[in-house]
């Protein structure tokens, strides 16, 4: 019934493990920051935009309403692989996870299959990774490379809702990575986005995927600050 996750992208994701940051999120810092992420971003040939400010202090969510969006949009991801929409409906209620699902998830979750649109279907798919992006920041994964697309690993490390797992695999996520190493990455996908944005409009091809660049931004700008509901999460570039 379901198509597995790891044929979607030939790419497969390396296992190098990049060593936890625990510095205090000074001003310092951030201007530090900003430096290297134009330096990764000029190393892929893009360009930069020097008066994009610098990101604020986190206000980061805690780690069960994480791993309860990494939950809804894992099972929500299977719809695009056609799985029935009453199913992952049922599995979301038995496992207590609706409270999690956002205004525009549940708008799909009370539709019939043959009601769904194709760019829904396809923003589904995308999600894939957004979700990539909640597992790097939950230690489930080690890089979040934006040349890369989600791991061929991915489908394992997730409940497998065909074969009717649970959410016991998602119930030991217990930590996020230090706030700095979060604030580091997102940071560098604000820049890149940028570039990848400036691109666009301009009529050029980025070196990146920006779709890409942007379903991981938006996960980590999510996870960044608590004030922003998952269909609304500001990404001005």
């Amino acid at each position: 019934m379901f198509k597995s996750l790891k044929k979607l992208f030939g790419s497969s994701a390396s296992n190098s493990t990049s060593p936890a940051q625990s510095e205090a999120i000074t001003d310092e810092f951030r201007q530090r920051v900003k430096a290297q992420s134009e330096a990764k971003v000029l190393a892929l040939d893009g360009r930069v935009c020097d008066w994009l400010p610098l990101l604020d202090i986190p206000e980061l969510r805690d780690i069960e309403a994480i791993r309860g969006r990494i939950s809804v949009v894992n099972a929500l991801i299977n719809i695009s692989f056609q799985a029935p929409v009453a199913v992952i409906r049922e599995w979301l209620t038995t496992e207590n996870l609706l409270a999690h699902v956002s205004p525009e998830e549940a708008a799909i979750l009370a539709k019939k299959d043959e009601q769904l649109t194709d760019q829904e279907l396809t923003n589904l798919r995308w999600n894939l990774e957004s979700l990539w992006a909640m597992m790097w920041a939950t230690q489930m994964v080690h890089e979040l490379d934006p040349v890369k697309w989600c791991g061929d690993n991915m489908a394992s490390l997730l409940p497998n809702l065909e074969k009717g797992e649970g959410n016991e695999k998602l119930a030991k996520v217990q930590a996020l990575r230090p706030a700095a190493e979060l604030y580091q990455m997102l940071d560098f996908y604000y820049r890149l986005h940028w570039y990848c944005v400036d691109e666009r409009i301009h009529g050029r091809a980025a070196t990146v995927s920006e779709s890409l660049v942007y379903e991981r931004r938006k996960a980590l700008e999510w996870i960044y600050s608590n004030q922003d509901e998952w269909d609304t999460v500001e990404m001005n570039t």
